[in-house]
């Protein structure tokens, strides 16, 4: 029997600026937290009312590397980011609904779509343990890492979750059907992955046709829990996410990507709550209960 994939809510930072909150880079929606937690909280509840069953914290820049890239002192930058992150998983919790879990983002530790930029394994020990030993200690449901493109980062962010006791969602930023952002292939990055230690295997931030692709590889080298949240760009790593697809192009890819039966479904950058409602429209038509 075919199972009733998971809902992921949508875009945070997106979301925050068509609510009138500035997202600058490098911070991008880390400040939010600190400056707007009823906004984030808000929308939070907007994705749980549309039909998401796994909301992800604010917390996708919340680290001391950002926020020393604005110009502050290591020790204040991780202040800064502790502070951010622990306030947003707590609004996460105000918005929480008894059927649903929080999963806390991390994400590479530059820009996720420049994997060159990665700072060395020393920083990415030091950034990663911070943020995984807060979103435990902040109390969330499990770890997603997500828009990971750099192999190193990513055997890094496995290595130090094995002393983490939360599920591990890992979720990969390709540069084409067979190779994540920085060129290596997918079949190596799963020849890293212990199946025992990953619960689901996640695509994301491609653009829906380029994602089409990927989880069609994605099938063929993965036998385990897998998943897939698309942006919403008519173009990959430049777009702005306010030029979305159309309607009738985002219907089409979702359909196709449900027909493969993933196990976690959502959106990425652009979305909207409106989009997860759909999605889980889209959903409430397959009968479940066939084989």
């Amino acid at each position: 029997m075919t199972v009733k994939p998971i809902i992921l809510d949508g875009a945070m930072g997106t979301e925050l600026i068509q609510r009138g909150v500035e997202c600058p880079l490098p911070l991008w929606s880390a400040d939010a937290n600190l400056t707007h937690p009823e906004i984030v909280k808000k929308i939070h509840i907007n994705y749980i009312n549309a039909g998401a069953s796994v909301i992800t914290t604010n917390t996708f820049r919340t680290t001391s590397w950002t926020y020393q890239k604005i110009g502050l002192s290591n020790k204040k930058a991780k202040l800064k980011a502790k502070n951010s992150l622990y306030k947003a998983v707590e609004v996460a919790h105000q918005a929480k609904q008894d059927s649903v879990r929080i999963a806390g983002s991390i994400t590479a530790i530059d820009d996720c779509y420049l994997p060159g930029n990665y700072p060395g394994n020393s920083v990415a020990e030091e950034i990663y343990g911070n943020s995984l030993e807060w979103l435990d200690d902040a109390g969330v449901n499990l770890i997603l890492f997500e828009t990971m493109g750099n192999i190193n980062e990513i055997s890094i962010a496995l290595k130090l979750s094995q002393h983490i006791q939360l599920p591990i969602w890992l979720s990969l930023i390709m540069k084409d059907q067979y190779h994540i952002l920085d060129g290596t292939s997918l079949k190596k990055v799963i020849s890293i992955i212990p199946e025992k230690d990953v619960n689901c295997l996640l695509v994301n931030c491609n653009k829906m046709d380029i994602n089409l692709d990927i989880i069609g590889e994605l099938g063929r080298e993965w036998n385990c829990a897998w998943g897939s949240y698309p942006n919403l760009g008519k173009s990959d790593y430049e777009n702005d996410y306010f030029d979305r697809i159309d309607e009738s192009n985002f219907s089409t890819g979702i359909s196709s990507i449900l027909q493969k039966n993933p196990d976690v479904i959502g959106v990425c950058c652009g979305s909207t709550p409106n989009h997860i409602k759909q999605i889980k429209s889209f959903i409430e038509k397959i009968d479940y209960s066939k084989d």
